[in-house]
């Protein structure tokens, strides 16, 4: 494949995974492929819907209107899809899971492998954003925050990580692409070249070239669910990275863990361009849910062209 340069006109597309845990389809098949007890990354409950997909639509809406396309990637049946979402809009896109992943590994309880086929998806733009459904814009963006004229910009650096599952996936990565990179620290814990909680700009033919190139590494990493063998997005980036196509980016990101009552009264919408509000919560889930809600509502009323 040729390289592409990019025109200032280049359209830009939006790409979300969804998935609601409560979703009767979706749990049968769950309950039907997981086997004894899920650790962290595989468990149920890591696939609640705080219906913060509705507010990051909003501020897609109101911060980044350049946006063409918006691609939600979900799985099982179409009882997935939010009954507010406005699916007749024209720059709404359905994209099921089973278009783009490999058959032998549906149904995928695993965005490890999905984020790693989202260059598949039909009709997507050479240029391209990433993010999970908590993810939420909270001011103006331009596209050249996230793009040069031929390659991204994104804030990737040295993070410490332990031995957890999740690590492992950054780990298995980094070291594909970019041993050299790599620390091993005492304890088992490394330093690994990451970019922590990012919206992630993405050109779809460089990420096709890697997935030819790596292809016996991407396929031998598959798993229906989260596994230490898998590999991740993050390859993506840095083979860019590689190529001399990053550059540093200035998007400031504002990590939340929801872990209690607390934390969702403390949140602080100020400050930053993305807010990512991240599922730990122990709490009573319903009340919480309501009381983000409402948080939310504060700083994204009314409707988008995207709701019913």
């Amino acid at each position: 494949m040729e390289k592409v340069i990019l025109k200032s006109s280049t359209p830009i597309d939006y790409v979300i995974p969804f998935v609601d845990c409560s979703d009767e389809n979706w749990l049968v098949e769950y309950k039907k492929h997981v086997s004894g007890p899920s650790g962290w990354s595989n468990n149920a409950t890591r696939f609640r819907d705080w219906e913060t997909l509705r507010y990051q639509l909003r501020s897609i809406e109101r911060y980044m209107p350049w946006i063409r396309n918006i691609y939600l990637v979900m799985s099982i049946s179409e009882t997935q899809i939010p009954k507010w979402l406005n699916t007749e809009h024209e720059r709404v896109h359905i994209v099921w899971d089973w278009e783009i992943v490999p058959r032998e590994y549906l149904p995928i309880f695993n965005s490890n492998v999905i984020d790693l086929y989202i260059p598949c998806i039909e009709g997507l733009s050479e240029r391209y954003l990433y993010a999970c459904d908590d993810y939420i814009v909270m001011r103006e963006q331009k596209p050249e925050n996230f793009f040069t004229k031929d390659g991204i910009r994104l804030r990737v650096g040295l993070c410490l990580f332990g031995s957890d599952t999740y690590a492992q996936t950054i780990y298995n990565s980094d070291k594909l692409i970019c041993p050299q990179y790599v620390i091993e620290r005492k304890d088992g814990y490394y330093l690994l070249p990451y970019c922590n909680h990012a919206v992630v700009p993405h050109l779809k033919t460089e990420n096709q070239i890697a997935l030819i190139e790596y292809k016996t590494e991407i396929e031998t990493s598959l798993s229906r669910f989260r596994e230490g063998k898998n590999l991740t997005w993050i390859i993506y980036p840095l083979c860019l990275m590689k190529k001399g196509l990053l550059q540093k980016g200035n998007v400031v990101t504002n990590y939340n863990a929801l872990i209690d009552e607390n934390s969702i009264r403390n949140l602080n919408f100020k400050d930053c361009d993305v807010i990512v509000l991240n599922d730990e919560y122990q709490d009573d889930f319903e009340k919480g849910k309501a009381m983000l809600i409402n948080r939310l509502e504060e700083v994204l009323p009314g409707k988008s062209e995207f709701e019913k």
